[in-house]
């Protein structure tokens, strides 16, 4: 793989000592498991008041500029590593965001020297899910920014509610299409329709009236999605990709309650497991109309802690 000389964009954020005086996320359960490609594109971490969900993508025409990882994987652990140098604590989530869209250029553009230039829209992608904590006297505000598909569930007490981009949802449903329409043959991750499908899916990516996603070729900043709400101390929230998510919306094994009662009593490898099961009993998509088999599954369960210290993982 290429060295990674990235030139630095400040992305300015409280000091550390400040953070610390608020309330942070308790992570109770995290997982990640790739899905029927090469590499695993998904990561989530928490670091302070801040836990994020990121779910990548790379299709594009000619040489990759990655060798140990696809450039999927790479976009979304150049985003974890951002964010858990300097999680967003007190700062401007749109504000945060024109910062990263300009840092990511510029990583990008290291990773492409000696290396045509793409089109615009292609390349790697990524979808986001931020969310943090504010205190709020014995309550918490929790604020969060979504772009793209993942998913930001909350339970508090008989309170579920699940925050979520729905852009892409009619360009998924012509992906689906195209991968199902001639059954999908043993051992191919996506068909050649379905790669079509999505290469012209990309003509609409980051465009009025397309869908959204974090593209370090194309502008994304108007795409995010605000949301906001007070939570109790004794709330769960769940981070997950879209592909954690199918066990509501293409399996409807779960619904959001169900979902998350399953992961505080199994475990997020637990419902993923499952998962992978319900999957793997319609290889061939007949049951459960999908692109891929099995999608990258990624997921991890926080709660608020309001006197505590911080924790800091990813996976």
């Amino acid at each position: 793989m290429q060295s990674e000389e990235f030139v630095s964009v400040a992305i300015e954020c409280p000091a550390s000592a400040a953070r610390a005086a608020g309330p942070v996320w308790r992570v109770i359960s995290q997982a990640s498991e790739k899905g029927s490609a090469a590499y695993n594109e998904d990561i989530a971490g928490a670091a302070g008041a801040c836990a994020w969900i990121v779910d990548g993508s790379a299709f594009f025409t000619g040489a990759a500029r990655t060798t140990a990882e696809s450039e999927g994987a790479w976009l979304v652990r150049r985003i974890d590593e951002i964010l858990r140098a300097n999680p967003p604590d007190d700062i401007a989530f749109p504000d945060w965001a024109a910062a990263l869209e300009q840092q990511l250029r510029l990583d990008y553009a290291t990773l492409g020297q000696g290396h045509p230039e793409r089109e615009a829209g292609e390349g790697p992608s990524a979808v986001l899910g931020l969310a943090r904590l504010v205190g709020d006297g014995q309550a918490c505000r929790l604020e969060a920014t979504v772009i793209g598909d993942v998913s930001i569930l909350i339970q508090d007490g008989d309170r579920i509610e699940r925050w979520t981009d729905p852009s892409s949802n009619p360009f998924e449903a012509r992906t689906i299409a195209a991968a199902t329409e001639d059954g999908h043959l043993p051992g191919e991750v996506i068909s050649p329709k379905a790669l079509a499908q999505i290469l012209r899916n990309r003509r609409s990516l980051n465009r009025p009236g397309g869908y959204w996603a974090i593209n370090p070729g194309l502008s994304w900043t108007q795409g995010l999605r605000l949301f906001s709400g007070s939570i109790s101390p004794t709330a769960t929230v769940l981070l997950a990709s879209d592909g954690f998510m199918r066990l509501v919306d293409v399996i409807a094994h779960h619904d959001d309650r169900a979902l998350m009662d399953a992961v505080k009593h199994m475990g997020t490898d637990g419902v993923i497991a499952e998962l992978r099961q319900l999957e793997s009993a319609d290889p061939q998509a007949e049951r459960y109309r999908r692109v891929k088999i099995h999608d990258d599954a990624t997921a991890l369960v926080v709660s608020p802690e309001l006197y505590g210290n911080a924790i800091e993982k990813s996976s």
